[in-house]
């Protein structure tokens, strides 16, 4: 529940009896209303207080102002009863309501509800016809009633889960890399988020390197810079809850926004020169700026890591110098090409836009897992490290973008040219067989059953999310066959059965990722991924495992439009789209689209079957 506690009331006709009766009853109070600071008024506390009433001006009080131990002891006791209030009436509707009212509750629940939303649906939204109570309800309570106060309850993952962990992963110093704080602590703790959780998959910056010259503290350093870690620390703040990563406390939009404007100040003062932590910086800049809505900032982004990462391939391609650790510079520049190559057919698929990096052309260096001996834990939870296996991942997102890239014709031609007909040939056949083929010869540590890592199941739904795009295209956008062997790989019934297919798989990994380690930490660009299975899934949600999907896809969904404040607006494109192709959306998802801050449903024009139902006599 908010801290804040502010109430309005409208003063009624002013009275003198009244007026005069306060006034001499006045006691000594800890907080004046915000009408009676701003005139310095003396103010009688209890709102509407004198002055108020006899001015006839609104009285807001905010409890929050009064710093006295009693009133912060009583604000305490409020938000408490409040809680406990909204348990017992948790408890009740769990208790008295069918499974068709109470899965909505539950799918709100999951999807990382905020507690005063939860209270406003039960409040407002949960329709009270229904009242029986269902046979798995009644074994539950009866449960919960037989269960002695002394007795345990068992022990869950759950709770282990919830438990973060004190230590980061890496010890790294504030100074001099900030000036925003100068807490090592949150700054090790950040950089330890951002390389658990985003840099396994978007990979374009030599990890080991980095930490090591930033421990050592000089701003000469070859793989860190000033400017790179303050927009790692801008797009790591996403993924905490420290009041410290907020610009503006309690503000979600604000998150990692001064390191944010930090790093924007030390890119304009590098004016045009171009280095590796630069070049590198630029990526997560333009990633960071896609996830929070800031658009313009992206397209300038986007050119200007086309044209920098160019200008360094061509720099290293003269240059053969090595380090200290004999680590050649040159490589690790090729392996920043790959991996911003791999970031920009990310973004490509999900902008419909084509690449803005090209193909590199240069070597990779093949996975060896007798040398990886890097291990990954899930920081800040104490889970137990495993084998991270981050060059095999490495390697088969870019194996996997080859294939992509010799379709980007196939995929972002109609967007350049929606009027051309799309050709076909025996080309495009061939890549699209070996795409259908690039999962089943992944290493066995990337095997879609290998659950140990959180980057290995973002592979398999980027994967699928590919192959949802392409058989889109080739079921939707008229074809000329040019191609002597154009069999039943781009029917328009095989391409719709991959599609839900891929849909599906999207799902069913998601509720993997969503049980292992939760979606608080889930990177954004994931929502994308899921946006793309959730429309496709919309055209057949009479379809049992169609709707199983969908439901669990938008309850994802809605969790990653918490953290992410921009990303609400895809949210509610599932919206839109159903009201546009006249879909009535499941009933178990009707509460996720509810807006304490607009009123209801109503608001946000939602149709669902449980709202079709509510107006049945």
């Amino acid at each position: 529940m908010p801290e804040s506690k502010s109430r309005v009331f409208k003063a009624p006709a002013a009275s003198k009896s009244a007026t005069d009766d306060n006034l001499k009853r006045r006691k000594n109070v800890g907080t004046a209303c915000l009408a009676c600071k701003a005139r310095k008024l003396k103010c009688t506390g209890e709102p509407p207080c004198a002055n108020c009433i006899k001015s006839r001006l609104e009285c807001n009080l905010d409890e929050t102002t009064d710093k006295r131990r009693r009133g912060a002891l009583k604000r305490k006791i409020d938000q408490l009863e409040d809680k406990e209030g909204l348990l017992i009436r948790l408890m009740e509707v769990l208790r008295d309501t069918s499974d068709r009212r109470t899965g909505p509750l539950l799918n709100l629940i999951r999807s990382n509800a905020s507690l005063p939303e939860i209270q406003f649906y039960i409040e407002h939204e949960l329709p009270r016809s229904d009242s029986t109570l269902t046979p798995e309800l009644t074994d539950i309570w009866d449960a919960v009633k037989q269960r002695q106060p002394w007795e345990p309850l068992s022990e869950r993952s759950v709770r282990d889960i919830q438990q973060p962990s004190e230590i980061p992963c890496f010890s790294v110093p504030a100074q001099p890399w900030t000036s925003i704080v100068a807490d090592n602590n949150l700054v090790s703790h950040l950089i330890s988020l951002w390389f658990t959780w985003v840099h396994p998959f978007c990979n374009w910056i030599d990890r080991d390197l980095f930490i090591r010259d930033m421990q050592a503290g000089s701003l000469s350093a070859t793989f860190c810079s000033q400017f790179l870690v303050n927009i790692i620390l801008a797009d790591a703040c996403a993924y905490s809850d420290y009041p410290e990563v907020y610009g503006v406390p309690g503000d979600l939009t604000s998150k990692g926004s001064h390191f944010y404007e930090q790093a924007k100040r030390l890119l304009d003062k590098e004016e045009g020169r171009i280095s590796l932590p630069t070049v590198q910086g630029l990526g997560v800049l333009w990633m960071c700026a896609s996830i929070t809505g800031r658009d313009r900032q992206e397209w300038i982004c986007r050119g200007q890591l086309a044209y920098s990462l160019q200008e360094l391939s061509e720099a290293s391609a003269k240059s053969s110098s090595q380090v200290e650790s004999d680590i050649p510079v040159v490589q690790v520049i090729h392996d920043t090409n790959w991996g911003l190559f791999n970031l920009s057919m990310i973004h490509a698929l999900s902008d419909t836009k084509g690449p803005a990096v090209k193909l590199p052309q240069t070597p990779r260096i093949p996975s060896n897992h007798e040398s990886d001996k890097d291990r990954w834990h899930a920081y800040p939870h104490p889970h137990k490290d495993v084998a991270s296996h981050a060059p095999c991942l490495f390697n088969a997102l870019c194996n996997l973008h080859q294939i992509t890239y010799s379709l980007r014709a196939c995929l972002f031609a109609q967007s350049e040219s929606p009027h051309e007909r799309l050709e076909v040939g025996n080309g495009t056949l061939d890549a699209i067989r070996e795409l259908s083929l690039w999962a089943g010869r992944l290493p066995k540590c990337l095997n879609d059953t290998a659950v140990d890592m959180p980057h290995v199941v973002s592979l398999h739904v980027y994967y699928h999310t590919i192959m949802m795009t392409i058989y889109r295209v080739l079921n939707t956008q008229p074809s000329c066959m040019t191609a002597t062997n154009h069999d039943a790989i781009i029917s328009p019934v095989h391409a719709q059965e991959v599609c839900l297919s891929s849909a599906r798989h999207i799902a069913h990994l998601t509720q993997i990722y969503h049980s292992r380690w939760g979606l608080d930490r889930m990177p954004g660009i994931n929502i994308h991924w899921i946006m793309a299975a959730l429309l496709t899934l919309l055209e057949t949600l009479d379809d049992p495992a169609s709707r199983a999907a969908f439901i669990s896809l938008t309850v994802a969904a809605r969790a990653l439009s918490r953290r992410w404040e921009p990303t609400r607006g895809l949210f509610h494109t599932i919206q839109t789209t159903a009201q546009q192709y006249g879909v009535l959306l499941p009933a178990e998802i009707q509460p996720l689209f509810v807006d304490p801050d607009q009123g209801s449903t109503s608001s946000t024009q939602v149709r669902s079957e449980i709202s079709e139902t509510s107006m049945e006599p």
